[in-house]
């Protein structure tokens, strides 16, 4: 499966490329120091495809895309003592790939080659270092090793242990990569005046947030300058929401959504589209499990039948909370999920299940609260 093209787009944009280096990098990394050392008004996006192997059997290497940052205060004579600039490699992926810590060597490794291609490497001379970041927003959690040796020695270097803060680490020669795995990012670690942390938190959309963190993007893409990235990212969480929660927030309409941004109004109408629709949801899941039910009652006769009915809307709507689960979250949530159910015949109970479905960013979140559930009606 192919990245959503979309991603391209966002982080072709220089301010989207500097969010993402001051939420991820500064502060779920620790690289703050290195985040205000680069010179983000003179970011340039490079050629993203190098060639190699020789004239008669060229093979190229396309990588998704790479900006060179400046480092502040930094002169062309002071190159070779120190870091002038810092090329970013920016790789989207929609689902994991097992090769990803040497694709980025190998990019790496090219990189510098052309770089250096008809130029006299000296004593004195020093490559440029590279941070690259991979941006995961597949629906199972990322399972790639995070370095080359892993691949040689599986957890020689330990889960993620990538230490960007300090200049020495050995990811800024192309041995590792920053994954960010955008549906897996805790509530704690975004932001509402970030439009990458943003862009993350609106990856797993509830009913309960997507409000505030459309109208939070609205807010932060309002300069005249960003106009097209807002046109864009607003599109996106449209469709996201519509594609997650079957929600349509009524962005199509920019100039109504300028409008009520501009009243203060933008938020409320959101939030009042969402609970309308959580509440749709809510209604027709409890009637199709009532309905069922119903059905089969009759069908058995009517003693024995209103009982093996109730049995029957309960099993139902136990199977209707199932297929939700596998629509939201994916089947190894649902299979889990259904080993909790077995164990709740109350209606109610299952009704709450149905409203933490709803609420859930995460299927771990569910499992953990539908097995309280589960417990407190055992």
């Amino acid at each position: 499966m192919q990245p959503d093209p979309t991603y391209k787009r966002i982080f072709g944009h220089e301010f989207m490329v500097e969010e993402l280096m001051r939420w991820f990098v500064a502060d779920l990394h620790g690289a703050r120091e290195l985040v205000d050392a680069l010179d983000f008004s003179e970011m340039v996006r490079l050629h993203e495809q190098s060639v190699t192997g020789d004239a008669e059997t060229p093979r190229r290497y396309a990588d998704d895309m790479v900006w060179r940052v400046r480092l502040r205060g930094r002169s062309e004579a002071e190159g070779a003592a120190g870091w002038l600039h810092l090329v970013l490699v920016l790789e989207f992926q929609a689902e994991t790939d097992f090769m990803m810590p040497l694709r980025i060597r190998n990019y790496v490794d090219n990189f510098h080659m052309e770089e250096w291609r008809g130029k006299k490497f000296r004593s004195t001379s020093r490559l440029l270092p590279v941070l690259p970041i991979v941006l995961y927003n597949g629906s199972s959690p990322w399972s790639a090793a995070p370095r080359v040796i892993d691949l040689v020695t599986p957890g020689a270097s330990g889960p993620m242990r990538a230490n960007v803060a300090s200049r020495a680490d050995p990811l800024f020669s192309g041995e590792g990569y920053l994954l960010l795995d955008t549906c897996r990012v805790g509530a704690d670690d975004l932001r509402l005046d970030n439009a990458a942390a943003l862009l993350a938190g609106l990856e797993n959309p509830s009913y309960e947030g997507v409000a505030a963190q459309v109208a939070a993007l609205r807010r932060r893409l309002d300069p005249p300058e960003l106009e097209p990235l807002k046109v864009l990212m607003l599109l996106w969480a449209q469709r996201v929401a519509q594609r997650q929660l079957n929600l349509d927030l009524g962005i199509k309409d920019m100039a109504e959504v300028d409008r009520l941004h501009e009243s203060g109004e933008l938020e409320v109408r959101f939030s009042e589209r969402a609970l309308a629709e959580q509440e749709k949801y809510r209604a027709e899941g409890r009637a199709e499990g009532k309905a069922e039910g119903r059905a089969e009652g009759k069908a058995e006769g009517r003693a024995e039948g209103r009982a093996e009915g109730v049995e029957r809307g309960i099993a139902a709507e136990r199977g209707l909370l199932l297929r939700q689960v596998a629509r939201k979250f994916d089947a190894e949530t649902s299979e889990r999920l259904g080993d909790l159910l077995s164990r709740i015949d109350d209606p109610e109970a299952l009704a709450e299940v149905g409203d933490r479905i709803i609420e859930c960013t995460s299927g771990e979140e569910l499992i953990s609260r539908v097995s309280r559930i589960s417990r407190s009606g055992s």
